[in-house]
């Protein structure tokens, strides 16, 4: 049996494409390898090729077994716990609906067929990042970043003012992946790829001041996100071109420089300051009321609902105040559990991937949720100066429910595929930077 045989034949049993392109391009590789050993000890072209092939053993055995090491596994529990918080998040919706005035804004007709679709729509597209190669998101990295710096641009480029708060939100969270992406397209370049990294850093933050001040926690955390992501790169060999030590230097010190001005610009903005200086005294409006209703909290549900906060507020970041109020502490302290299960269980996956492109995005896609559970369980229980916050599943919006619905998918397509994809297949052409 000859080398394009053996490698077909191979190739057959496993089901798989990206999986076979990669493991066919593995084992082709080791046969040459082979052939050409023999070939050094003395044996002709024909000869060495044909006991390189043999040496592989039976196509047919070794390809199933390989097929079972590079199958997808879907991850079933994960998906489960999505499946479960997303119809939670549409029961919390049924029941602001069912339990507020009748002339409240955001009661109208379509107001549960909306949250249904959303939902809906956000489980359709994890899915679609389950099952798709996460692998094409290096080959659009160009395209999401001329998106990102159009999102950029001032609003009067638009020739509108408004919803400059969810646009200054999304932007925060969606650039550590973006930041990840590009990170993973200029690994070789060391030293220039830190440089072009900084530079698009500082723009976002130049943009994000001129935003919403009530973004700046977001902000904070999207920029603490960015140098973790160039520390693990630098710290696992992905980022090279330079010497360590100087990849060490050039993302350090510019970072430690950019704290100290936020620092500076947040003590100097006299908003911030009183605003900080309200929450730590616990005097602000909502901070009581939420202290408030605490008190009236059961352990097993006590069938009311917030009749202090607003209604859109109730609808999206306080639907885990509801859940305690509603079904009681132990509810609540279980959802909260089931939403760090599964970040948290991603995040680990994450950061074990061989895959330097998973490593690095679904790191990304991890700690964009990982930070928004945070900032939501904080917000919810009256720790936090900042009022509003959302997070997978139970908040309300088609922003919020796309969003993340799209990192929760980059998140399980990286744990479906740790053993399927490769940077080595014949599908990763055109991705070298």
């Amino acid at each position: 049996m000859d080398e394009k045989e053996y490698l077909q034949t191979l190739g057959e049993q496993i089901v798989n494409p990206h999986a076979r392109a990669s493991v066919l391009a593995e084992i082709q590789d080791h046969i040459e390898e082979q052939a050409q050993d023999y070939r050094a000890s003395g044996m002709s072209e024909a000869v060495a090729m044909q006991e390189a092939v043999r040496q592989m053993g039976d196509p047919v055995s070794t390809g199933e077994a390989l097929n079972q090491v590079h199958r997808p596994k879907f991850p079933i529990a994960l998906f489960g716990l999505a499946v479960v918080l997303t119809v939670l998040g549409i029961a919390m919706q049924y029941l602001v609906y069912t339990h507020l005035t009748p002339d409240t804004a955001i009661l109208s007709d379509t107001y549960l067929q909306r949250t249904i679709l959303y939902n809906a729509i956000g489980l359709g597209l994890l899915l679609l990042c389950i099952f798709g190669n996460y692998m094409y998101l290096a080959k659009g990295t160009w395209i999401l970043l001329a998106i990102f710096l159009l999102g950029l641009l001032p609003p009067w480029f638009f020739g509108f003012y408004s919803r400059q708060y969810t646009l200054c939100y999304y932007l925060a969270l969606v650039y550590p992946l973006v930041y990840a992406l590009l990170l993973y397209r200029l690994r070789d370049k060391g030293a220039k790829a830190i440089w072009f990294l900084h530079g698009l850093t500082l723009l976002f933050l130049v943009r994000m001041l001129f935003g919403t001040i009530i973004t700046w926690s977001t902000v904070l955390a999207a920029g603490c996100l960015t140098l973790l992501l160039l520390c693990l790169a630098i710290h696992r060999g992905i980022l090279t071109g330079s010497p360590k030590r100087t990849l060490w230097l050039l993302t350090v010190l510019p970072y430690v420089a950019a704290a100290a001005c936020f620092v500076i610009l947040f003590f100097q903005n006299s908003y911030m300051r009183d605003r900080l200086t309200e929450f730590l005294k616990g005097s602000g409006y909502v901070q009581q009321m939420l202290a408030l209703e605490q008190q009236q909290m059961l352990a097993f549900g006590g069938g009311t609902i917030s009749s202090y906060v607003d209604t859109e507020s109730l609808a999206s970041t306080y639907v885990l105040h509801s859940i305690f109020l509603w079904f009681g502490i132990v509810s609540g302290i279980l959802v909260i559990v089931a939403l760090a299960v599964l970040v948290l269980r991603s995040l680990h996956y994450a950061l074990h991937q061989s895959n330097r492109l998973a490593l690095l995005a679904g790191t990304a896609a991890s700690g964009i949720l990982l930070f928004e559970l945070l900032h939501f369980v904080l917000t919810n229980l009256g720790c936090s100066p900042v009022y509003t916050a959302s997070v997978p599943f139970l908040s309300y919006g088609f922003s919020n429910s796309v969003f993340n619905s799209l990192l929760v998918g980059i998140m399980l397509g990286v744990i479906r595929n740790q053993n399927v994809l490769s940077e080595t297949t014949a599908s990763l052409r055109g991705l070298r930077a």
